[in-house]
C-alpha cells in the first residue's frame, strides 16, 4: 500500500555526522510508502556543516529541501516550520540521529483509511534508564495537567493527515511541542492509532534531549498552556 502524496521532515541541529545516512535512507524507504514525496531538512540553526551536505545533496536529488532558521529557535520551532513547509496530502517526522528505522514507516500506513493521525512509540528507550525515568516523570506531569494519555509522547516518529495538521494553532516553540499538539489532537476529537517502532542507541553527535534548560522550558510552557486554557475557561464561563 502507497500513500499518494507524503512529505518527510527532519528537525536538525548539528547532525552534520548523521544527516546524509538518514537522508539516504529516506530516499531508499520513501518511494516505496508513497507515490509522491518530499524530504524536507529543518536547519535549526546548526553550527557546524548540516546545511552544506543538505545542499549539496540536493544536487542530485530534487525531493530534498532545506529550511535554515539562522539561530537556534528550539525543537518546537523547528516542527512548526516542517508543518509549514510540508505541501503534501500526509506528513511524517522523525529526527536526523539514525534512533529509528524508517522502514518501520511502512506499518504505519495501512492504518491511515481509518485513523489522521499515527503515533509511534519507543518499545525500549535505547537511553537506558536514566532517560526512560524522566520521560516517565515527564508523562506524569503532562497527563496530570492535560490527561493526553499516550503511551509516548515524545516519541519522533508520528505520521499525520496535513489537512489535521494545518487545522491547528501551535505555539510552543520547545520541547513542549509533543505534548501541545497532541492536546490539541484530542480537543479535536481526531483518532489516532499507536504503534510500536524500534528504538536504537545514537551512534554519532550530541543529543539535546536530556539538556536540563530543555527540560525546564518544556516544563514552564506547560504550564504557560495550563493557564491559559483555565484562564480561557474561566472567562468563557463569567460571559
Amino acid at each position: 500500500m502507497q500513500l499518494e502524496s507524503l512529505s518527510l521532515f527532519f528537525p536538525t541541529f548539528n547532525e552534520e555526522q548523521n544527516i546524509q545516512s538518514q537522508l539516504n535512507h529516506a530516499l531508499e524507504v520513501a518511494p516505496s510508502v508513497a507515490k509522491l514525496y518530499e524530504l524536507i531538512v529543518i536547519d535549526d540553526g546548526s553550527t557546524d556543516q548540516t546545511a552544506a551536505i543538505v545542499q549539496k545533496m540536493m544536487v542530485n536529488h530534487p525531493q530534498i529541501k532545506l529550511i535554515s532558521h539562522p539561530k537556534n529557535r528550539g525543537y518546537g520551532a523547528a516542527l512548526k516550520s516542517g508543518f509549514k513547509a510540508a505541501q503534501y496530502s500526509w506528513i511524517f517526522f522523525t529526527d536526523a540521529d539514525l534512533q529509528f528505522d524508517l522502514r518501520e514507516l511502512s506499518e504505519f500506513i495501512p492504518f491511515t483509511t481509518r485513523y489522521q493521525a499515527i503515533l509511534g512509540y519507543r518499545r525500549t528507550r535505547a537511553e537506558g534508564k536514566g532517560r526512560a525515568f524522566n520521560a516517565k516523570m515527564f508523562k506524569l506531569f503532562i497527563d496530570l495537567l492535560f490527561r493526553v494519555h499516550v503511551k509516548d509522547i515524545d516519541c519522533a516518529f508520528k505520521l499525520f493527515d496535513a489537512r489535521l495538521i494545518h487545522s491547528i494553532e501551535l505555539e510552543s516553540n520547545g520541547a513542549f511541542i509533543s505534548a501541545e499538539l497532541l492536546y490539541k489532537l484530542k480537543k479535536q476529537g481526531a483518532p489516532f492509532k499507536q504503534i510500536p517502532v524500534t528504538h536504537h542507541l545514537r551512534l554519532r553527535g550530541n543529543p539535546t534531549g536530556a539538556n536540563i534548560k530543555v527540560i525546564i522550558k518544556a516544563g514552564l510552557e506547560a504550564i504557560k498552556l495550563y493557564l491559559k486554557i483555565k484562564l480561557h475557561r474561566l472567562q468563557a464561563h463569567q460571559w
